[in-house]
This record gives structure tokens, sequence and C-alpha cells, in this order.
């Protein structure tokens, strides 16, 4: 899939264009509900519409809430065809172990921060992220808590950056499941996120 990088940085163009293709993705999961089971829905869910609803979000994800809401709903849509009772969404995404857009987004700034952790991102974000030992050498405490130094952003944009959003994120992760292995972090943290859209 082509991703689209407009001039003013707000991503509705890109956004748009994903919508189409989830719509289609979504048409073929109405079509199917009638001939087979949720296991199979499903597995076609992460499929056709996870595997594009995921691709490049940590871009995209940083749009206003106006530009995201098609997807959202669109979202929605596709859940409500893996039953056929007026069940809440919010239920269905719980109990298909689904992940909504916000916490599809976490998870996939808590990998990129994991990758950064362990080495396993490209030579060129090396220095991406500043430990906090090296900008504070006083704070041993904060240093303990925090591995790396959440910069000062004075608007919502900066805010809205990898930079900022990726330290913050990863100070809210557990030791212990940091010192995972690449193949269960992700799926451990997306247990977390989980839980966290009942009880949270």
């Amino acid at each position: 899939m082509a991703f689209i990088l407009d001039d003013k940085l707000n991503w509705k163009p890109q956004i748009e264009k994903l919508v189409t293709q989830l719509s289609k993705s979504c048409g073929m999961l109405f079509k199917l509900k009638h001939y087979t089971n949720i296991s199979v829905l499903k597995s076609v869910y992460f499929a056709l519409f996870h595997s594009y609803l995921t691709y490049s979000i940590l871009n995209w994800e940083k749009a206003n809430k106006t530009t995201l809401l098609p997807l959202i709903r669109m979202q929605n849509k596709a859940v409500r065809t893996l039953e056929y009772n007026k069940t809440k969404t919010t239920v269905l995404y719980f109990k298909h172990k689904i992940l909504e857009i916000p916490d599809l987004f976490k998870l996939s700034v808590a990998k990129f921060m994991y990758s950064f952790y362990t080495g396993g991102l490209p030579n060129h974000f090396d220095n991406y992220f500043a430990e906090i030992a090296s900008v504070h050498k006083y704070q041993a405490r904060l240093a303990s808590l925090q591995k790396y130094y959440l910069p000062r952003m004075k608007t919502s944009l900066g805010q809205l950056s990898l930079k900022y959003i990726g330290p913050k994120i990863w100070s809210n992760i557990a030791e212990k499941l940091k010192s995972s292995s690449p193949y269960s972090f992700g799926k451990k943290y997306k247990k977390v996120l989980l839980s966290c859209q009942t009880s949270c």
C-alpha cells in the first residue's frame, strides 16, 4: 500500500485512502459472515483489515480526532461483523482480543521503543532517544524510574512526536515486561492494553 505524505502533514489524504481500502475489506467480511464461523472471520479480519489498519500507524494516528473518526467508525463496523447480536462494541473488542486504534498506536510505539532498547533498529536511530543519565547527571532516582529523557514540548504538535510519546509510553511499561524476548514482548503488552480496555 502506497504512503501519502501531504504538505500540511494533517494525514487526511492518507487516511481517506486507507478508509477506502478498509471499506472493501469490511465489505468482504460482511459477505463472508453468512457462510463461515467467527474463527474464520477473525482470521480474515486480521489478514485483510488489521494489516492495512496498522500500516504506518506511527505516522497517521497523530491526526486530529475529526480526521480519524471515519477510521474509528470503519473499525467498529468491521468488528461488528464478528457477531450477529447487538453486543456493545467495547465488549466485542475485548471478547475477540482486538485493540482499538489508540491502543494499536501504543502497541506500535512500544514495539519501536523495545527495538531501540534492545538495539534492533538501524544505526541512524542510535541517538534518537537520550538516556536520563546523560542529560540529568545528578538525578539518579529519575534515571532509575525512566530510562529515556522526556523532552519539553511547548506545543501540542510537539507532544505528538515520537521523541516525546516514545519515552512517555516506555516509562509506564513494567521492567519485567521490558526484559521479555522479542517474540513475546508484543503479545504481553497487548494483554496489558486489552486489560485496560475494561479496567483503566
